[in-house]
């Protein structure tokens, strides 16, 4: 099979790629149609309704007939609804319903397009960082961007995930019921954080963030007593013997991935845990060749690494990326001193989680 490369440059394959970009141009707006649809109401009216015009979903949501006919079409184009010619009616499939509107998925694309929404409007400055070589870091981003963040981590990693995979390490659970420590690295808005504290009321829990303004507003959010946020960098932990040391998607973000987990090892307790959550990839490149990939690679390209260049020093390891893969972090893990990683079987559909043990 020859490669795209190899491929004569007829007006067919021209046409071909032309036809590409547009399913990619369709598809990037089709996100925020996606969320407007969340925002408007539109997916509910739609939900278990049957066959309706344009006309009478616009009378179930009260928005213009004009604009949610313009809506109802581009998402017949995008597949997501059945269109009838004969009633000019729209029906939501059974499946599409539960994913987009009963499951999770039209809350994470909405989360998406809060992101994406900031990262369009600093997309001058970061592509001039980017064309550079220079990173662009968290701190660099609009307050937009770091709440679509946090409701997007609200939905991929839920308290039932976090409870279930330190439920999988019983002399952590027995730790933390009897007072232990816990020390989260990459906090953000401290949601994680805040769900192991709530989860384990006797603990004493710590989140930490290199970004002062994420800590903030993590601070100022109502939480348990025994949660605690500090402005500190992976680089240099607070404290040490931690029963518990956590990274929720954020090792990848780290400009030294390998001395942030040389620092968790001197920094956790000898019969403690480092629970590693990171994005679910392959270890070889060409199985990531896939939407899923596709979709992983791009926020690594857009957000993830570009905030671990940012952070870059001449002794820092080599930034991760977003689709790292097991064998990448076990290597790490080895490097770094612990003697023993556990893949942990927990229900998690877009992450690795690890146990690291000393």
């Amino acid at each position: 099979m020859s490669t795209l490369q190899e491929q004569p440059v007829t007006d067919a394959a021209v046409e071909e790629q032309m036809g590409k970009i547009l399913t990619e141009l369709g598809a990037s707006l089709g996100v925020l149609l996606t969320a407007l649809g969340t925002r408007s109401g539109l997916w509910a009216a739609l939900a278990d309704a049957g066959p309706l015009t344009d006309r009478q979903v616009a009378a179930k949501v009260d928005v213009h007939p004009a604009l949610v006919r313009e809506w109802l079409r581009a998402q017949a184009a995008g597949g997501y609804l059945e269109y009838d010619p004969a009633g000019e009616t729209f029906v939501l499939p059974a499946p599409v319903a539960a994913a987009i509107h009963y499951g999770p998925g039209g809350a994470l694309v909405d989360a998406c397009a809060t992101m994406l929404s900031s990262m369009g409007e600093g997309f001058g400055a970061f592509s001039e960082a980017f064309r550079t070589g220079q990173g662009f870091g968290w701190h660099q981003r609009t307050a937009e961007h770091w709440h679509g963040t946090d409701a997007f981590t609200k939905i991929a990693l839920p308290e039932e995930l976090i409870a279930a995979a330190i439920g999988a390490m019983p002399a952590v659970v027995e730790a933390l019921s009897s007072g232990g420590t816990v020390l989260d690295v990459g906090c953000g808005y401290g949601t994680p954080t805040t769900d192991i504290a709530k989860l384990y009321p006797a603990a004493r829990v710590l989140g930490i963030d290199y970004h002062d303004a994420s800590v903030a507003h993590a601070r100022e959010q109502a939480g348990p007593d025994n949660v605690r946020f500090e402005v500190a960098a992976a680089a240099d932990l607070p404290g040490s013997d931690y029963d518990l040391i956590t990274f929720f998607d954020s090792l990848h973000d780290i400009g030294d991935p390998r001395g942030a987990l040389v620092r968790a090892r001197s920094a956790v307790a000898d019969s403690g845990i480092v629970l590693l959550f990171e994005p679910l990839g392959a270890d070889d490149v060409q199985d990531n060749l896939n939407p899923t990939g596709r979709m992983f690679y791009a926020v690594s390209t857009l957000a993830c690494t570009p905030n671990a260049v940012s952070q870059e020093t001449a002794t820092s390891s080599e930034p991760l990326g977003a689709q790292a893969g097991e064998k990448r972090l076990r290597a790490l893990a080895a490097e770094a001193a612990f003697s023993r990683v556990e893949r942990l079987d927990v229900p998690a559909p877009l992450n690795l989680v690890l146990a690291l043990r000393p």
